[in-house]
Protein backbone atom coordinates (compact mmCIF):
# COMPACT_ATOMS: atom_id res chain seq x y z
CA UNK A 1 0.00 0.00 0.00
CA UNK A 2 2.92 2.43 1.04
CA UNK A 3 4.75 1.31 -2.35
CA UNK A 4 1.56 2.27 -4.41
CA UNK A 5 0.79 5.78 -2.69
CA UNK A 6 4.93 6.32 -3.35
CA UNK A 7 4.43 5.40 -6.83
CA UNK A 8 1.25 7.57 -7.20
CA UNK A 9 2.75 10.71 -5.86
CA UNK A 10 6.02 10.52 -7.75
CA UNK A 11 3.92 9.87 -10.65
CA UNK A 12 1.60 13.02 -10.04
CA UNK A 13 4.69 14.92 -9.13
CA UNK A 14 6.30 14.38 -12.58
CA UNK A 15 2.93 15.20 -14.44
CA UNK A 16 2.63 18.51 -12.53
CA UNK A 17 6.59 19.32 -13.07
CA UNK A 18 6.16 18.41 -16.81
CA UNK A 19 2.83 20.92 -17.43
CA UNK A 20 4.76 23.49 -15.48
CA UNK A 21 7.76 22.98 -18.08
CA UNK A 22 5.69 23.97 -20.67
CA UNK A 23 4.37 27.13 -18.69
CA UNK A 24 7.89 27.77 -18.80
CA UNK A 25 8.16 27.46 -22.37
CA UNK A 26 5.13 29.76 -23.06
CA UNK A 27 6.36 32.85 -21.09
CA UNK A 28 9.39 32.64 -22.90
CA UNK A 29 7.37 32.57 -26.53
CA UNK A 30 5.19 35.15 -25.40
CA UNK A 31 6.86 37.81 -23.54
CA UNK A 32 10.59 37.52 -25.15
CA UNK A 33 9.66 40.89 -25.56
CA UNK A 34 9.86 41.93 -21.91
CA UNK A 35 13.56 40.43 -21.72
CA UNK A 36 15.16 43.64 -20.36
CA UNK A 37 12.35 43.87 -18.04
CA UNK A 38 12.51 40.13 -16.88
CA UNK A 39 16.35 40.44 -16.61
CA UNK A 40 15.90 43.59 -14.29
CA UNK A 41 14.05 42.38 -11.57
CA UNK A 42 16.12 38.71 -10.99
CA UNK A 43 19.47 41.05 -11.10
CA UNK A 44 18.63 44.13 -9.41
CA UNK A 45 15.67 42.69 -7.39
CA UNK A 46 17.00 39.54 -5.54
CA UNK A 47 18.07 39.29 -1.74
CA UNK A 48 21.64 39.91 -2.36
CA UNK A 49 21.18 43.25 -4.38
CA UNK A 50 18.38 44.30 -2.07
CA UNK A 51 20.56 44.22 1.07
CA UNK A 52 23.47 45.43 -0.39
CA UNK A 53 22.26 48.82 -2.09
CA UNK A 54 18.13 48.65 -1.84
CA UNK A 55 17.33 48.66 1.62
CA UNK A 56 20.39 50.65 2.71
CA UNK A 57 18.65 53.39 0.14
CA UNK A 58 15.61 52.76 1.88
CA UNK A 59 17.44 53.74 5.08
CA UNK A 60 17.18 57.76 3.64
CA UNK A 61 13.83 57.82 3.91
CA UNK A 62 13.23 56.24 7.42
CA UNK A 63 15.34 54.54 9.78
CA UNK A 64 12.21 53.33 11.54
CA UNK A 65 11.95 51.81 7.87
CA UNK A 66 15.16 50.47 7.34
CA UNK A 67 15.20 48.51 10.44
CA UNK A 68 11.94 46.71 9.62
CA UNK A 69 13.32 45.84 6.43
CA UNK A 70 16.61 44.05 7.65
CA UNK A 71 15.08 42.62 9.84
CA UNK A 72 12.03 40.83 8.05
CA UNK A 73 13.96 40.15 4.69
CA UNK A 74 16.89 38.92 6.66
CA UNK A 75 14.22 36.40 8.52
CA UNK A 76 12.80 35.52 5.43
CA UNK A 77 16.28 34.90 3.31
CA UNK A 78 17.31 32.48 6.07
CA UNK A 79 14.04 30.56 6.83
CA UNK A 80 14.05 30.73 2.72
CA UNK A 81 17.76 29.34 2.93
CA UNK A 82 16.75 26.28 5.59
CA UNK A 83 14.62 25.53 3.44
CA UNK A 84 16.54 24.64 0.59
CA UNK A 85 19.21 23.54 2.46
CA UNK A 86 16.72 20.94 4.70
CA UNK A 87 14.80 19.79 1.43
CA UNK A 88 16.12 20.65 -1.57
CA UNK A 89 14.48 20.35 -4.98
CA UNK A 90 14.97 20.36 -8.56
CA UNK A 91 15.01 23.63 -11.10
CA UNK A 92 13.31 23.53 -14.76
CA UNK A 93 16.28 23.35 -16.52
CA UNK A 94 17.96 20.28 -14.97
CA UNK A 95 15.00 17.88 -14.96
CA UNK A 96 14.36 18.90 -18.04
CA UNK A 97 17.77 17.72 -19.66
CA UNK A 98 18.05 14.69 -17.52
CA UNK A 99 14.40 13.60 -19.03
CA UNK A 100 15.67 14.27 -22.41
CA UNK A 101 19.15 12.77 -21.25
CA UNK A 102 17.75 9.62 -19.20
CA UNK A 103 16.66 6.31 -21.21
CA UNK A 104 14.34 5.69 -18.71
CA UNK A 105 11.97 8.24 -18.56
CA UNK A 106 9.82 8.38 -21.82
CA UNK A 107 7.95 9.76 -23.86
CA UNK A 108 10.01 13.03 -23.83
CA UNK A 109 8.55 16.26 -22.44
CA UNK A 110 8.46 17.40 -26.23
CA UNK A 111 9.46 20.84 -24.51
CA UNK A 112 12.04 23.11 -25.54
CA UNK A 113 13.96 26.06 -23.07
CA UNK A 114 16.52 28.66 -23.41
CA UNK A 115 19.19 28.95 -21.14
CA UNK A 116 20.48 32.17 -19.94
CA UNK A 117 23.68 32.61 -17.90
CA UNK A 118 21.25 34.08 -15.19
CA UNK A 119 19.88 30.41 -15.46
CA UNK A 120 22.87 28.89 -14.19
CA UNK A 121 21.64 28.91 -10.27
CA UNK A 122 23.61 27.01 -7.77
CA UNK A 123 20.81 26.42 -5.03
CA UNK A 124 18.17 24.14 -5.21
CA UNK A 125 14.51 25.74 -6.39
CA UNK A 126 11.75 25.43 -3.65
CA UNK A 127 10.96 27.80 -2.70
CA UNK A 128 11.75 30.62 -4.98
CA UNK A 129 14.40 33.03 -2.91
CA UNK A 130 13.61 35.74 -5.21
CA UNK A 131 9.83 35.91 -5.01
CA UNK A 132 9.99 34.76 -1.39
CA UNK A 133 12.36 37.95 -0.20
CA UNK A 134 10.65 40.48 -2.68
CA UNK A 135 7.73 39.62 -1.39
CA UNK A 136 9.19 40.62 2.30
CA UNK A 137 10.32 43.62 1.08
CA UNK A 138 7.34 45.19 -0.96
CA UNK A 139 4.53 44.13 1.43
CA UNK A 140 6.86 45.47 4.22
CA UNK A 141 7.14 49.16 2.64
CA UNK A 142 3.45 48.58 1.73
CA UNK A 143 2.40 48.28 5.53
CA UNK A 144 4.71 50.95 6.37
CA UNK A 145 3.30 53.77 4.25
CA UNK A 146 -0.47 52.57 4.61
CA UNK A 147 0.06 53.75 7.95
CA UNK A 148 -0.60 57.39 7.03
CA UNK A 149 -2.73 57.14 4.07
CA UNK A 150 -5.81 56.73 3.06
CA UNK A 151 -8.06 53.91 2.09
CA UNK A 152 -7.83 54.91 -1.55
CA UNK A 153 -3.59 55.47 -1.31
CA UNK A 154 -3.77 51.90 0.53
CA UNK A 155 -5.38 50.38 -2.54
CA UNK A 156 -3.39 51.57 -5.21
CA UNK A 157 -0.12 50.58 -3.46
CA UNK A 158 -1.21 47.47 -2.60
CA UNK A 159 -2.27 46.91 -6.80
CA UNK A 160 1.08 47.87 -7.29
CA UNK A 161 2.86 45.87 -4.84
CA UNK A 162 1.02 42.56 -5.84
CA UNK A 163 1.76 43.56 -9.08
CA UNK A 164 5.09 43.78 -8.67
CA UNK A 165 5.36 40.34 -7.68
CA UNK A 166 3.90 38.93 -9.70
CA UNK A 167 6.04 40.33 -12.98
CA UNK A 168 8.73 38.84 -10.19
CA UNK A 169 7.20 35.27 -10.74
CA UNK A 170 7.19 36.32 -14.80
CA UNK A 171 11.01 37.12 -14.76
CA UNK A 172 11.54 34.02 -13.06
CA UNK A 173 9.71 31.65 -14.81
CA UNK A 174 11.16 33.54 -18.15
CA UNK A 175 14.88 32.79 -17.34
CA UNK A 176 13.77 29.10 -16.45
CA UNK A 177 14.98 29.39 -13.24
CA UNK A 178 12.18 27.85 -11.34
CA UNK A 179 8.71 26.22 -11.98
CA UNK A 180 5.74 27.98 -11.49
CA UNK A 181 4.41 26.45 -7.58
CA UNK A 182 7.88 27.50 -6.51
CA UNK A 183 7.46 31.17 -7.25
CA UNK A 184 3.57 31.08 -5.81
CA UNK A 185 4.72 29.16 -2.21
CA UNK A 186 7.84 31.53 -2.25
CA UNK A 187 5.06 34.28 -1.61
CA UNK A 188 3.08 32.23 -0.19
CA UNK A 189 5.61 31.40 2.52
CA UNK A 190 6.60 35.21 2.54
CA UNK A 191 2.92 36.63 2.92
CA UNK A 192 2.92 34.16 6.31
CA UNK A 193 6.43 35.21 7.36
CA UNK A 194 5.03 38.87 7.00
CA UNK A 195 1.71 37.86 9.29
CA UNK A 196 3.71 36.00 11.72
CA UNK A 197 6.22 39.01 12.14
CA UNK A 198 3.32 41.04 12.48
CA UNK A 199 1.72 39.47 15.42
CA UNK A 200 4.61 38.43 17.62
CA UNK A 201 6.25 41.82 16.49
CA UNK A 202 6.00 43.39 20.32
CA UNK A 203 7.61 40.29 21.79
CA UNK A 204 10.55 39.97 18.95
CA UNK A 205 11.65 43.12 19.16
CA UNK A 206 11.90 43.16 22.96
CA UNK A 207 13.88 40.22 23.40
CA UNK A 208 17.26 40.90 25.09
CA UNK A 209 20.92 40.34 23.08
CA UNK A 210 21.88 37.07 24.54
CA UNK A 211 18.81 35.58 23.88
CA UNK A 212 18.68 36.77 20.21
CA UNK A 213 22.61 35.98 19.66
CA UNK A 214 21.85 32.21 21.40
CA UNK A 215 19.29 31.82 18.76
CA UNK A 216 21.65 32.78 15.77
CA UNK A 217 23.83 30.29 17.50
CA UNK A 218 21.27 27.38 17.26
CA UNK A 219 20.68 28.06 13.78
CA UNK A 220 24.11 28.06 12.94
CA UNK A 221 24.18 24.60 14.87
CA UNK A 222 21.12 22.65 12.58
CA UNK A 223 22.61 23.89 9.51
CA UNK A 224 25.93 22.00 10.30
CA UNK A 225 23.72 19.21 12.14
CA UNK A 226 21.42 18.70 8.83
CA UNK A 227 25.32 18.80 6.64
CA UNK A 228 26.61 15.58 8.95
CA UNK A 229 23.44 14.35 8.74
CA UNK A 230 23.10 14.34 5.32
CA UNK A 231 26.39 12.31 4.76
CA UNK A 232 25.73 9.58 7.38
CA UNK A 233 22.35 9.35 5.42
CA UNK A 234 24.67 9.05 1.93
CA UNK A 235 23.21 12.36 0.60
CA UNK A 236 24.76 14.78 -1.46
CA UNK A 237 25.13 17.93 0.90
CA UNK A 238 26.43 19.69 -2.05
CA UNK A 239 23.89 18.08 -4.62
CA UNK A 240 22.50 21.32 -6.17
CA UNK A 241 25.66 22.57 -6.87
CA UNK A 242 26.65 19.64 -8.99
CA UNK A 243 23.56 19.73 -10.96
CA UNK A 244 24.38 22.92 -11.83
CA UNK A 245 27.56 21.98 -12.58
CA UNK A 246 26.16 19.18 -14.58
CA UNK A 247 23.86 20.73 -16.79
CA UNK A 248 24.61 24.45 -17.24
CA UNK A 249 26.19 25.12 -20.70
CA UNK A 250 28.72 27.17 -19.53
CA UNK A 251 30.57 26.74 -15.44
CA UNK A 252 31.78 30.65 -15.65
CA UNK A 253 28.27 31.50 -15.50
CA UNK A 254 27.74 29.73 -11.93
CA UNK A 255 28.57 32.60 -8.77
CA UNK A 256 30.49 30.80 -5.94
CA UNK A 257 28.54 33.63 -3.79
CA UNK A 258 25.12 31.46 -4.71
CA UNK A 259 26.18 28.81 -3.49
CA UNK A 260 23.90 26.72 -0.39
CA UNK A 261 26.41 26.96 2.32
CA UNK A 262 27.36 30.72 1.29
CA UNK A 263 23.70 31.66 1.26
CA UNK A 264 23.46 30.11 4.78
CA UNK A 265 26.31 31.83 6.28
CA UNK A 266 25.26 35.34 4.35
CA UNK A 267 22.08 35.02 6.25
CA UNK A 268 23.27 33.74 9.62
CA UNK A 269 25.79 36.29 9.72
CA UNK A 270 22.97 39.08 8.86
CA UNK A 271 20.82 37.24 12.00
CA UNK A 272 24.10 37.62 14.07
CA UNK A 273 24.37 41.48 12.92
CA UNK A 274 20.61 42.15 13.83
CA UNK A 275 20.98 40.11 17.34
CA UNK A 276 23.98 42.22 18.46
CA UNK A 277 21.75 45.36 17.74
CA UNK A 278 18.93 43.85 20.11
CA UNK A 279 16.61 45.10 21.85
CA UNK A 280 15.51 46.39 18.36
CA UNK A 281 12.99 48.41 20.54
CA UNK A 282 15.72 50.93 21.53
CA UNK A 283 16.91 51.60 17.93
Amino acid sequence: MDGNLKDLALETYSRVVTAELRINELVQERLSFGDPLWRFFTVYLEPRFLFNLVIPMCGIYSQALLTRLVFAVGLASTLNSFAKWILPEQRPLWLLREMYASSVRSPSPGVALESHPLSCETTAGMPCAHSMCFTVFTLTIWMFLSAHAHSGQRWLAGTVAYGLIFCMWLSRLYLATEFLHQCVLGTFIGIQAIGALQQNADYLWSRRRRWAVTGVLLLGGLAAAVYFAKLNLDVDPHWSVREAFKWCPDPSYMRHEASPIFYLVRDLGILMGIALASPLSNL
